[in-house]
């Protein structure tokens, strides 16, 4: 890094203090590969106390950071006074900021922070969008409370008018989000860039190596991700339930975590199946060495999320070699098309069958793992940090 190269304010005000406890999504891990993977430009970043535990667990290099001292729970008091605090309280330390501003999501506590700064500093700005949401009343997300849904949706349609009235460049995850930002929000397709997401595939193969002798031998199928009803949590409960009713010794490996009630409705599922010597909890895992590990004991990774843009973990098992099972959303099939077994959405029965059928033949595993080996090749995330950052905003750190 040079005292010449431009400046670029990466923006990350989401994640949440649950019991003690951040949560990391898939949208965190993206920005942070974004980061790690950056060269020619000063790193600062706006965050709160919660993304600078994150910061520091992943070793995400900067320059400078910025802190809005607020500590995220999981309430919808929490995420309007973020909301406030986001505009209203930045840091002073940003009053001479003149760089480049990089919003990592479309919720406004990332979007007011990047707005504020346009409008004031004239910086350029450059708002990730990672996904386009139909009406609270059409899309359920898993069956998520109604009041939650509706002041989600709301957050986003506010800030979605705002990215496309002020943002200088819409960096769109995936081609979808693209086509759905042009149809639904009307935006120049001029102004949107379509972006991905990958792995770090040198790294996963070397833990996957240095672990050979423990692949498969821990867990019949892992899941990654949070634990809440748009990831489909409940299904994946009732599917393990039809599962160990052929295969009574079957055992589920699940990382991370969500809301002490919504870990409480699983637990309680759990008991009612009696399944509690058939699932391990292990929490949010924040050692990428420890997760690649950990899911390199499974033999499947399962995944029955409802509402998925990209979906990261499913590309982070495949690096792991692990075959992957998943609902078939619309959105995500065209990116990972025939890398994964597809499920009809929803039907519990017939994802609880298919994993049956995987776990009682290694060469259909096998020739799963062959297909998606050939297809994360394509996304790496050095290339990725390249396309998006160095290529979009060359020669445009003075722009206004």
């Amino acid at each position: 890094m040079k005292k010449s190269d431009p400046q670029i304010l990466f923006i990350i005000n989401g994640p949440i203090n649950i019991n003690n406890s951040i949560t990391i999504s898939g949208g965190d891990i993206r920005l942070f590969e974004i980061i790690k993977h950056l060269t020619g430009y000063q790193i600062e970043i706006l965050t709160t106390p919660n993304g600078k535990k994150l910061l520091q667990k992943f070793s995400v290099p900067h320059k400078k950071i910025h802190i809005i001292d607020y500590i995220l729970t999981n309430t919808i008091y929490s995420h309007l006074l973020i909301f406030l605090k986001s505009f209203f309280q930045l840091p002073s330390s940003l009053n001479n900021f003149q760089g480049i501003t990089y919003s990592s999501c479309e919720h406004l506590y990332d979007v007011l922070p990047a707005l504020k700064l346009k409008l004031f500093n004239h910086c350029p700005w450059y708002a990730v969008y990672h996904n386009v949401y139909d009406y609270p009343w059409k899309e359920k997300r898993g069956n998520t409370p109604l009041i939650r849904r509706y002041i989600y949706w709301l957050n986003r349609w506010f800030s979605g008018i705002i990215i496309k009235t002020f943002a200088n460049k819409i960096l769109a995850v995936s081609q979808n989000t693209k086509k759905r930002l042009i149809a639904i929000k009307k935006i120049n397709p001029e102004k949107i860039k379509a972006v991905a997401c990958g792995v770090d595939l040198p790294y996963i193969n070397q833990i996957n190596k240095k672990y050979q002798s423990e692949a498969g031998r821990q867990y019949d199928a892992a899941y990654l991700g949070r634990l809440d009803h748009a990831k489909g949590i409940i299904d994946l409960i009732q599917i393990w339930q039809h599962v160990c009713q052929q295969l009574p010794q079957a055992k589920l490996l699940i990382i991370g975590s969500g809301s002490s009630e919504f870990e409480q409705i699983i637990m309680s599922l759990i008991k009612k199946y009696n399944l509690i010597k058939n699932i391990n909890f292990v929490g949010t895992i924040y050692q990428p060495a420890k997760k690649y590990r950990l899911l390199n004991s499974a033999k499947l990774f399962v995944f029955p999320s409802h509402q998925e843009n990209w979906g990261i973990a499913i590309g982070e098992a495949m690096a792991t070699k692990l075959p992957v099972l998943a609902y078939d959303l619309a959105k995500i099939k065209p990116i990972w098309k025939n890398g994964v077994q597809w499920i009809s959405f929803a039907n519990t029965t017939t994802f609880a069958q298919q994993i049956i059928r995987y776990l009682s033949d290694k060469k259909l595993r096998q020739q799963l793992i062959r297909r998606s080996s050939q297809l994360i090749k394509n996304y790496n995330w050095s290339d990725i940090a390249r396309n998006e950052i160095v290529k979009s905003m060359s020669g445009n750190n003075k722009q206004s």
